[in-house]
C-alpha cells in the first residue's frame, strides 16, 4: 500500500468570473521513502494540490472531488481536530519562504519547542529545549542560533530552521514547496543535500513542489508534471531523463540549458496558458504543442500507463492502437 495515493483531486477558487478548479482530476501515488516530485509553471496548480493534501487551503479555495488517502485512511471525511493528530506528527510542510513558516516576534527555541509541546504532552521544558537542540544539529545549525529571531538569521539559516521543524515530530511525509525559492546557488545546493542526507537517515517520504525541472531530477525518484491544473505526465527519474514522452515535458526540458552537452539556442514554449474559468475542449495544451492532432482540439486526451509513469496524451493514444493492431495479426 502507497504511503499516499491521491486519485481524481479537485480543487475549486471562485472569482469575479465564475468558479474554476485550479486542480483538475489530478492522480498520482508517493511510496514510502520516495522522493516524489511535482513539476509545473506557475499557476500549473502544483502548490495548490500540496495544500490541499495539508489542509492548508485559503481563501475560496476547497476540495469539490477527488480522494487523498494517507497510510490507507481517506483525510477528506476528517474533521479538523482529527486531521490535527496527523499534521506535524505524521505529515509536515515546509512552505515557500521560510519567513510564511516562522513567527517574527518569536525566537527560533520557542517556535521549534511548540511543535513538540503540541503533540508531546507531559513534556518538560528542559526536555522540549533538549530536543530543540538536537534538531538544530541535525540540520548543522550552532546551538546558540536558538536565541535568534527570524529575521537576525541568513535566508539559508531561516530554511533550516523550517526543515528542524518539519522533522521535529518524525513525520512519515515532508511536504516541500519550493524549499529553495529566493537562496543563491551554492546555498540552494547546501539546503538540498542536506534534505537527501536527512532522507536517507529517517526515511520519510518527501512530496517536491518546484518549477525547476532540472533540480527534480537531480534528486526525485519519480516526476509529476502538470499543465493547467491537470497531471500530463508521470515518469522515473530515468525515464524522464532517457526521453520525456508529453510534448509539454519536452518543451520544459528543452528550455533549460545543459552543463554537459554542445551549447544549443535555447527554445521556450511559445503561448500562454488556457483560460481555467473557460477552459477549452480537448487537450488543454494543444493550442502551444508542436505535435497536436485534429483530436487534440475536440477529445481529452486518453491516459496511457505505462511501467514506469503514464502519459496524458493522444499522441501515445494512435501508438497504443497500432500495437493493438499488430499484436491482432492486422
Amino acid at each position: 500500500m502507497s504511503l499516499l495515493e491521491v486519485r481524481d483531486l479537485q480543487i475549486e477558487y471562485s472569482s469575479a468570473r465564475g468558479p474554476f478548479n485550479a486542480v483538475d482530476g489530478v492522480s498520482f501515488s508517493l511510496e514510502r521513502g520516495e522522493i516524489f516530485g511535482l513539476a509545473g509553471e506557475s499557476g500549473c496548480g502544483k502548490s495548490t494540490t500540496a495544500y490541499g493534501i495539508g489542509r492548508l487551503l485559503r481563501g475560496s479555495a476547497r476540495v469539490v472531488g477527488g480522494s487523498i488517502r494517507f497510510d490507507g485512511v481517506e483525510l477528506t471525511g476528517l474533521s479538523d481536530a482529527q486531521f490535527d493528530t496527523y499534521r506535524w506528527a505524521r505529515i509536515s510542510i515546509v512552505l515557500q519562504s521560510a519567513m510564511n513558516n516562522l513567527n517574527p516576534v518569536m525566537k527560533v527555541k520557542d517556535q521549534l519547542t511548540d511543535a513538540i509541546f503540541a503533540h508531546r504532552k507531559g513534556v518538560s521544558r528542559a526536555d522540549a529545549l533538549r530536543q530543540a537542540a538536537e534538531l538544530m544539529e541535525l540540520v548543522d545549525l550552532p546551538k546558540d542560533r536558538l536565541e535568534r529571531f527570524p529575521h537576525e538569521l541568513s535566508g539559508g539559516m531561516r530554511q533550516r530552521v523550517v526543515i528542524a521543524m518539519a522533522l521535529a515530530l518524525r513525520p512519515e511525509l515532508i511536504i516541500m514547496d519550493e524549499p529553495t525559492t529566493a537562496l543563491d546557488v551554492i546555498t540552494q545546493k547546501g539546503i538540498i543535500d542536506k534534505i537527501i542526507e536527512l532522507k536517507r537517515t529517517f526515511g520519510f517520504s518527501v512530496l517536491f513542489i518546484t518549477h525547476d525541472l532540472p533540480l527534480m531530477l537531480e534528486i526525485c525518484d519519480r516526476v509529476g508534471v502538470m499543465y493547467a491544473g491537470q497531471m500530463a505526465e508521470i515518469a522515473t527519474r530515468e525515464r524522464m531523463l532517457a526521453g520525456a514522452r508529453h510534448p509539454y515535458t519536452q518543451g520544459l526540458l528543452r528550455s533549460f540549458p545543459s552543463l554537459t552537452g554542445p551549447r544549443v539556442r535555447l527554445a521556450g514554449i511559445t503561448g500562454s496558458t488556457p483560460d481555467l474559468v473557460a477552459p477549452p475542449q480537448g487537450c488543454r495544451f494543444r493550442d502551444r504543442c508542436l505535435h497536436a492532432l485534429p483530436a487534440c482540439g475536440s477529445v481529452a486526451p486518453p491516459v496511457r500507463s505505462e511501467e514506469d509513469g503514464i502519459v496524458s496524451c493522444h499522441l501515445y493514444a494512435k501508438e497504443e492502437m497500432r500495437h493493438e493492431a499488430v499484436a491482432a495479426g492486422r
